[in-house]
């Protein structure tokens, strides 16, 4: 079993939480292969790794746009992505996604109201037909550019470990 963990990321909290989640995935033994959205290829049938794992910031609600990730662009000097985000991905992935195993994470404020960008990915995802192995999980941002909450790193290991777990049982079946 392998893992490819595709993120996203603006100011750096999502690609915290993608080495968190790869590093729980590690600690189970899983090889992981992580990439920013901008640099990732889509896998194809023969390339397909065994778990895919997206992950993205939560912009307006949902999924960043080519408007918000420019908003975020401005405020500050460099962001992490500097091109199309996952959004983008997913158009040209759905094509290949039917049986795919997936999770899916993404940053957010807390509340019920923030939204949910893990959300928006894990929905695209199974509409082309790929399987969620695990419910889409948020880590907690505590502002736009202020990064995470003290412990979600630790709580975001303890998803990729869990995760591993998940993604080996339904390999099984």
């Amino acid at each position: 079993m392998a893992a490819l963990l595709v993120f996203e990321s603006m100011y750096g909290s999502t690609a915290a939480v993608a080495e968190a989640v790869a590093a729980g995935l590690a600690d189970l033994r899983i090889p992981v292969t992580m990439c920013e959205v901008g640099v990732a290829g889509i896998p194809t049938y023969s390339t397909r790794p065994s778990l895919l794992v997206v992950g993205a910031p939560t912009h307006q609600r949902g999924l960043s746009t080519p408007r918000t990730r420019e908003a975020a662009r401005g405020d500050v000097p460099r962001t992490v992505s500097r091109g199309d985000g996952v959004r983008e991905w997913l158009d040209l992935l759905v094509a290949q996604a039917s049986g795919q195993a997936v999770a899916v994470f993404d940053t957010a404020l807390a509340g019920r109201l923030a939204g949910s960008a893990a959300h928006a990915i894990g929905k695209r995802l199974t509409r082309a037909g790929a399987e969620l192995v695990m419910p889409p999980e948020s880590f907690t941002v505590t502002g736009r550019t202020s990064g995470l909450l003290p412990d979600e790193l630790e709580e975001a290991r303890s998803w990729g470990r869990s995760l591993a777990l998940f993604a080996a049982a339904a390999a099984a079946r």
